[in-house]
């Protein structure tokens, strides 16, 4: 397969051998050959033809050099290894990703890897993928010697909720990208690398290069123009998701309506358009998972004995009543059984300890792991789940903010802060954004609170009426009401 893009040297030592929808770039050292990215399974012809055009040979391929795992960068390399036996590099988080090889060895953050002549400093940059990295290095063109830099994985594309929902990425990585590109800001950079073709102009600078007076690739500020581009985007996806990814969660249900953690609420809410449910899990004292907010079912049904001295016979028995409605207690397993089926989000919320364990077995028993945030007023609660299900994805309850409230989240790996409403500010919001935190607001008492949850640019909220919420969002979106 002949690339699209003539191979070509971009600058002293280093040759761009790839095509214009997966780059490679060759480092031609005194002791061999070393690849920065594969590209797609058929690049590996590409890449063997481009470098016996430039009058290397294949079989010199000692080492080849990944910035991450995707297969866009590394689905060659098999074909490549094979032909060659050269050795790989990888970040070990995104093993997950390849294909057909086992990589040789695994990055250390600041790692120097030399081939004769030639070293290669490999830095962490965690976020397009949990395993990027970021390489630079030395290059001589005449009697100067300029450096080198490729951000190892500048897509943000790649971190819209979407497309980590599918590929179960954590949405921490957004505060890892945002970390990287600082990180980045500290090293200097005389010629940019494109990681694809369109970063860096790559084709473009190739065309023009015979006829200009000086190496376009040679060009000090663009390296720094480029990651303050790529930090725009995220912020400006995070900003869009935040509305188009809105989520109108009803409170127990459309709980102002409707008996809460009811079936009736719950499909009251959705009917008011509520796009999420929040609810509450208790173990009755026959162990069965129940959604039920109080330790005892007084405030509804008169009896005030506790949840977990009723078995479920005993519950099914009571009336749930509110505005002249009745309805019945509800199992996890029902509710996620008749609703996990749906295109709605739901935030689960544990009351009690020790029931960790059950409710992360029966959120994957349905498969329900990227539409559920498990949350808890009680951070050891969240933690012990974690320690059983890491992949689940948590938020925690807060009723007090204070400036260890965001350290211990991140620690445990929590991805979304559950702030009292009346906390919540404009600059609270985008310092957790910036973090990769999902902000979900709860204690929504009035339309006024609700409005301003909204316009601070909050990922979602606990309402105790949707239809109202419903309404408001429409408004702001400029969408007709019926």
């Amino acid at each position: 397969m002949i690339s699209d893009i003539t191979p070509a040297r971009l600058i002293g030592n280093l040759y761009f051998v790839g095509t214009y929808a997966a780059s490679s770039h060759l480092l031609v050292s005194d002791e061999g050959l070393m690849l920065i990215d594969t590209g797609y399974a058929e690049n590996a012809e590409t890449i063997v033809d481009s470098i016996q055009k430039l009058g290397f040979d294949i079989k010199d391929l000692k080492y080849i050099l990944h910035s991450h795992g995707h297969g866009d960068h590394t689905d060659a390399t098999a074909e490549l290894v094979k032909l060659t036996g050269a050795k790989t590099f990888l970040g070990r988080e995104d093993v997950r990703y390849i294909k057909g090889f086992t990589p040789d060895y695994f990055y250390e953050d600041g790692m120097t890897v030399r081939l004769g002549n030639t070293a290669v400093r490999c830095v962490f940059t965690p976020g397009h993928t949990e395993g990027a990295y970021s390489f630079f290095f030395d290059v001589k063109e005449g009697e100067k010697t300029y450096r080198c830099g490729m951000f190892g994985g500048a897509g943000p594309n790649q971190l819209k909720k979407d497309y980590m929902h599918r590929r179960g990425v954590s949405y921490l990585m957004r505060g890892a990208f945002l970390r990287s590109i600082e990180r980045m800001k500290q090293e200097h950079v005389d010629v940019f690398i494109g990681n694809h073709c369109w970063h860096n102009a790559t084709k473009e600078k190739l065309a023009c290069m015979a006829a200009a007076d000086e190496n376009p690739f040679i060009n000090p500020g663009e390296w720094m123009r480029f990651l303050e581009k790529s930090k725009k985007k995220l912020h400006n996806i995070i900003a869009e998701e935040s509305r188009t990814h809105f989520i109108n969660y009803a409170h127990r249900g459309a709980s102002e309506y409707a008996p809460e953690n009811t079936m009736m609420a719950f499909y009251l809410g959705l009917y008011m358009g509520a796009n999420g449910i929040e609810t509450d899990v208790r173990r009755t004292k026959d162990g069965v998972l129940v959604l039920h907010h109080d330790k005892t079912p007084l405030r509804l049904t008169g009896n005030e004995t506790p949840i977990c001295d009723l078995t479920l016979a005993e519950l099914k028995a009571l009336h749930f009543e509110k505005n002249g409605h009745t309805d019945t207690v509800v199992t996890l397993e029902d509710f996620l059984r008749l609703l996990g089926g749906l295109d709605i989000r739901f935030a689960i919320e544990l009351k009690a300890a020790d029931i960790e364990e059950d409710v992360a077995r029966m959120i994957e028993r349905y498969g329900l792991r990227e539409k559920v945030f498990v949350t808890s007023f009680h951070l050891e609660y969240l933690c012990r789940l974690k320690e059983i299900a890491p992949a689940l994805r948590v938020g925690w309850l807060i009723s007090d903010l204070n400036e260890q409230t965001v350290p211990a989240l991140l620690q445990l790996g929590g991805e979304e802060i559950c702030p009292r409403a009346d906390t919540v500010t404009p600059e609270l919001v985008a310092a957790w954004h910036a973090l990769g935190l999902n902000v979900r607001a709860w204690g929504v008492s009035n339309e006024a609170l609700m409005r301003h949850v909204y316009d601070c640019g909050a990922d979602g909220m606990t309402v105790n009426f949707p239809d109202k919420l419903t309404a408001y969002i429409k408004e702001q979106q400029n969408e007709p009401t019926p």
